[in-house]
Order: structure tokens, then C-alpha cells, then sequence
């Protein structure tokens, strides 16, 4: 994570306890958090996740917004010294994780879809089953690659 992201989360989280007269080992005990871990925040050496900044929000009555803002809201900021805070996205895929991906999903539905259908004494009856069946699985692995490859760089 940006050092200057830990750098910022650090100055807030101790500026609002220092302005709610907090000790570190109040704040501690308030949000039940570590008391280790709330330095290591303000000592800019950890940088925490949402569900603990959340937490941290509410304890100090700082609204969470001042932690966390949209990567677009970042990006279209010019300003030298930006107020907010932002964490980094889940679920993205960088370009060989999805290059794995593509191959792999296709590849591991169709087998299980083989030994399926080598399996079944009833199933397909018709060619026209069979068809639908194989539609469904393309259906299937197109909707997984489509969401891999949409995802956010």
C-alpha cells in the first residue's frame, strides 16, 4: 500500500483520538481492536482494513468517508496534498491471472462436463438435450471470463 495512504490513516486516527481524549489503550478498548494494532496504524506501520477503519470511524464520530473514497474521485484530483484515504480494490485480476484463468475455467468445465455426461445412464436422451446441455456450460464459462476480464485494473 502507498506509503502516503498509511501516512494520512495515521494522522487521522490519532489527530481524532487526541480530539475525543483518547488513549491508544481507550481507543483499544472501545473498538476491540488491539491496542498494539491501533499503533502500528498511527505509527503508519500497518495499514488497516475497511471493516477496522469503519470500526475506528465510529468510535471517534469521524465519518467514514474521511477514510475512504473511490480510485475515480483520486484520479481527478489534481491537489498536492489529498484529504481522504483510499484502499485498494478487491477482486481484480492482474493480466496473467486472468490469461490462467481463461484457460483454466474452459478447460476444468469441460471435463467435469464430460465425465458428467460419461457418467449418466439417462442423460442425454436426445441430441437436442445434448445441445442445450453444452449451450448452458458455454453460457456459463462466458458469463465467469466476462466478469474476469471487466474487472478493474
Amino acid at each position: 500500500m502507498d506509503k502516503n495512504n498509511k501516512t494520512m490513516i495515521a494522522t487521522l486516527v490519532k489527530d481524532g483520538r487526541i480530539a475525543k481524549g483518547y488513549t491508544q489503550k481507550e481507543l483499544a478498548e472501545l473498538t476491540n481492536i488491539s491496542i498494539r494494532s491501533i499503533q502500528r496504524i498511527e505509527n503508519a506501520s500497518l495499514f488497516p482494513r475497511s471493516y477496522t477503519l469503519k470500526t475506528i470511524a465510529e468510535a471517534l464520530d469521524l465519518p467514514f468517508s474521511a477514510f475512504v473514497e473511490s480510485n475515480e474521485a483520486r484520479d481527478s484530483t489534481s491537489s498536492a496534498t489529498p484529504t481522504t484515504i483510499f484502499l485498494p480494490q478487491k477482486n481484480v485480476f492482474t493480466k496473467q491471472q486472468r490469461i490462467i484463468l481463461s484457460i483454466a475455467i474452459p478447460l476444468l468445465v469441460i471435463l467435469l462436463a464430460t465425465a458428467f455426461i460419461s457418467q449418466s445412464n439417462k442423460f442425454p436422451e436426445t441430441t437436442f438435450e445434448l445441445m442445450l446441455f453444452w449451450a448452458a456450460l458455454i453460457g456459463l464459462i462466458t458469463a465467469t471470463l466476462y466478469f474476469i476480464w471487466q474487472s478493474k485494473k
